[in-house]
């Protein structure tokens, strides 16, 4: 299910429709509860608005005087396909004209270039088919600027509409009134002049015939001349907000005459308008929808028609036009033109993705992507103290809504809106209240004094004033407070943050010093049916009686996690329903935990601190296994081959051990039996395998187990009389290794391994000589003739061993 719907693809069209057709009703005359003129009250009607798909009876009239250039031609043709493309509703009614000037009696000023059609799927592909048949007059064809003309062809072609459509001219030009070459105008002399006049004449036929005229000037053209325009022809609007009444605009250029014109037709529309958003295809363009909306037009001019476009919704999902999804409803024009536009009904909120692409050789032009929507809203709206006195002040504050009953809180959505508030009753004139956002974001509060002169019934109700949204709500009603109630009542609830399913408590107080016994209801009120529910609803008081009670405020079960918006009242039913208090509440529904959340939040006091055990034991483990391996590592030692010489043995082939962290180290003895064998290292298929041990080194030689020999010793080679001595060396490993190797020392002595019995030929600090292949300690190294051999190079010093 939708997070934001609680009904299916068939059901939301007619929900949606219901929802339109209450605020049509709504909004038809003036209810006369004070709000200003043009402005939407919440429960009253404004005299301005009409039904959120009202359609349209528009003309697009288009200078084709020879002052264009191709170029400019081509920017006039994309923004009137955007208008065409765009339009939210099927229902309206649009023609197209192109318009220069009548030089001789062969020419005519205006070429009816579409005729006017209803926007049904298959005319509006026509007429932005047709569209690219504007062009530029040539010299023969009458160049000049007939505004007059014009505008005329184009309040005869509105006229012959629908008379309770809104009619909308927008006229695109790029210079001033010239009809100096029209002999329609009189004598030369005379032309400009009459020109001159026959313009005013036309804006009043306009303006007689109720047509909004919406300049739109480029180049050359006059901005003075066009506005009076504006206002010389009819002033009403859809809205009587400023945003909606008709008004020129001139841009430098004819490259902003696209977006131009689509904000003057947003303008026009009464359509909340966001400014479009350039790019290149091969790319994302992200635009985003606001939950506001109820109705939305995606605008792509494209640049080129080669360029295809995918539609992608806030959860990922491609848009497939022409089908429902989600209580949405999608409709695509234009596919494959220059101007295609995605028309979506009850659209889901959020950032979307249009996804340009487009072959090699057609991804240089800037495409334009806009979004205009029009919205609903929703009002929920108290005053405190709920029966006020004459004389006595008031706080009054309204949360706006959308219409799924969602609390509003992003900025953006909350800048559009000017909220007020109005007080009417009896025995006064309505009363303005001015509103201003508090701190709890979407609520406006303000103050009102009630009059002195106020009697009997009072009635609160909320004024928004923004372009494109309307508002559906009933009023607060109330009356005067007596001189001394019999029946007071509170109810207490906080705002929270709950799951599906569970709730918050509330807490009702109460008393009756009234002789008949009361019975009270507390309701949630402005919620949609089944999101909050309250038990116990009902509660008896007795007369004389206090009483303190305690209830739930709960989620439905159903309800996806959004901020849920509502108003909480007490009446007494015993009294015609009176309000005795009411109260704006907020609930942030979250989603249920996962069973991971509800362990920590059970018991992290007991994961914290195993975490942290677990952690040291894990670390201890690996410092252990990095020990043991650096306990292995012989890098270091050096290995020195003894050869047979005379009656003893001579030093050869001498090989520093580095192994580069691989344990064991290989190594190979060559030409074992010549006269000068050698060592080289071999970390792949040596024969021969060294590792540190306890007291020097563990050599594994072919054919033999691994043996212990002791540093400064030596050991046979199998087979032979050559000797292997195993010698610490000036490097990495007579320096300990580092602060590890230090470490690990000190640990295996306090761990009494065995290193205090080392003595001074057993590995521990050498005395002046090495012990000779026999493991016997001596001053020296026997030679050939029993004479000390001098020990080996590196010198004397004495070297620990690990």
């Amino acid at each position: 299910m939708r997070g934001r719907h609680r009904r299916t693809s068939s059901g939301g069209t007619l929900l949606t429709a219901l929802l339109l057709a209450a605020v049509s009703l709504s909004l038809v005359a003036g209810a006369g509860v004070g709000p200003e003129e043009g402005k939407s009250a919440f429960g009253a009607a404004a005299p301005a608005r009409a039904e959120i798909q009202d359609p349209v009876d528009a003309a697009i009239v288009v200078d084709a005087s020879g002052s264009l250039s191709q170029q400019d031609v081509e920017r006039e043709r994309d923004a009137a396909e955007r208008i065409v493309v765009g339009e939210i509703s099927d229902r309206s009614r649009m023609t197209v004209l192109g318009f220069a000037s009548a030089d001789n009696d062969r020419q005519s000023p205006v070429d009816e270039v579409c005729p006017a059609a209803t926007l049904s799927g298959v005319a509006r592909e026509k007429l932005s088919d047709c569209i690219g048949q504007l062009k530029r007059r040539e010299k023969n064809e009458g160049t000049g600027t007939d505004f007059p003309s014009a505008i005329r062809q184009a309040v005869d072609r509105l006229s012959e509409g629908d008379p309770k459509m809104p009619r909308v001219l927008f006229l695109l030009t790029d210079g001033l009134l010239d009809v100096e070459d029209s002999p329609i105008y009189g004598d030369a002399k005379d032309r400009k002049a009459n020109g001159e006049r026959e313009l005013k004449e036309a804006l009043a036929e306009a303006r007689a015939a109720k047509v909004q005229i919406w300049p739109l000037g480029f180049g050359k053209a006059d901005d003075t001349a066009l506005q009076k325009m504006a206002v010389g022809a009819y002033q009403g609007s859809c809205d009587n907000l400023p945003q909606a009444k008709p008004k020129a605009k001139t841009v430098k250029t004819a490259e902003a005459v696209g977006d131009a014109l689509q904000a003057a037709f947003a303008g026009a529309r009464c359509l909340v308008s966001d400014k479009p958003i350039k790019g290149t295809s091969p790319g994302d363009i992200k635009l985003r929808i606001s939950p506001l909306a109820t109705l939305a037009s995606v605008v792509v001019s494209k640049g080129d028609p080669k360029v295809t476009v995918t539609y992608i919704d806030p959860r990922g999902k491609k848009v497939e036009p022409g089908k429902d999804r989600d209580g949405s409803t999608f409709h695509l024009t234009g596919a494959g033109k220059n101007v295609e536009a995605l028309r979506i009904t009850d659209p889901r909120p959020g950032t979307w993705t249009v996804r340009l692409d487009a072959p090699e050789g057609h991804r240089d032009k800037l495409a334009s992507v806009g979004v205009q929507w029009r919205g609903a809203l929703r009002s929920s709206i108290t005053m405190k103290p709920t029966s006020p006195r004459p004389g006595e002040s008031a706080v009054v504050r309204l949360r706006l809504q959308t219409r799924d009953h969602e609390a509003i809180t992003n900025r953006e959505d909350l800048d559009r809106l000017r909220v007020s508030a109005s007080l009417t009753g009896d025995g006064f004139k309505p009363v303005p209240i001015p509103l201003a956002e508090d701190k709890e974001g979407g609520v406006f509060a303000g103050k009102v004094t009630v009059p002195q002169t106020a009697s009997g019934a009072l009635k609160v109700v909320g004024v928004l004033g923004a372009v494109g949204l309307s508002a559906d709500h009933r009023p607060f009603p109330t009356r005067i407070a007596g001189v001394n109630d019999e029946v007071r009542a509170e109810v207490q609830v906080s705002d929270a943050t709950v799951h599906p399913g569970k709730g918050t408590r509330f807490i009702l107080k109460a008393e009756n010093q009234s002789s008949t016994e009361r019975v009270l209801s507390v309701d949630i009120e402005d919620a949609a049916p089944g999101d909050l529910t309250l038990s116990p609803r009902e509660f008896t008081l007795k007369p004389g009686e206090s009483i303190t009670e305690y209830g739930t405020l709960r989620v439905g079960t159903d309800t996806d996690p959004r901020r849920l918006a509502g108003k909480i009242q007490v009446t007494d039913t015993t009294a015609d329903g009176q309000v005795l208090h009411a109260d704006l509440v907020t609930l942030e529904v979250v989603p249920v935990p996962s069973w991971l959340e509800r362990m920590w939040d059970a018991y992290w006091w007991v994961i914290v601190p195993g975490a942290i055990l677990l952690a040291c034991l894990i670390a201890y483990g690996i410092w252990a296994l990095r020990a043991r391996r650096l306990r292995a590592d012989p890098t270091g030692l050096v290995l020195r081959l003894l050869v047979p010489h005379g009656g003893g043995h001579r030093e050869g082939s001498s090989l520093p051990v580095s192994t580069g962290g691989v344990v064991p180290y290989r190594f190979e003895v060559v030409d074992e039996d010549s006269d000068d064998p050698r060592l080289e290292p071999r970390p792949t298929n040596g024969n021969y395998q060294l590792r540190r041990g306890p007291r020097g080194g563990l050599v594994r030689m072919p054919g033999r187990a691994e043996e212990s020999v002791r540093l400064g010793s030596s050991v046979t080679l199998p087979g032979s009389l050559v000797e292997l001595r195993i010698e610490p060396g000036a490097g990495r490993g007579a320096r300990d290794g580092g602060v590890l190797r230090r470490l690990v020392r000190l640990l295996d002595g306090l761990g009494g391994r065995g290193r205090s019995g080392r003595s001074s030929g057993q590995g521990g600090t050498f005395g002046s000589g090495y012990p000779n292949a026999g493991g016997t300690s001596g001053s020296g190294y026997p030679n050939a003739s029993g004479g000390p051999t001098p020990p080996p190079t590196g010198g004397s010093s004495p070297h620990p061993d690990l």
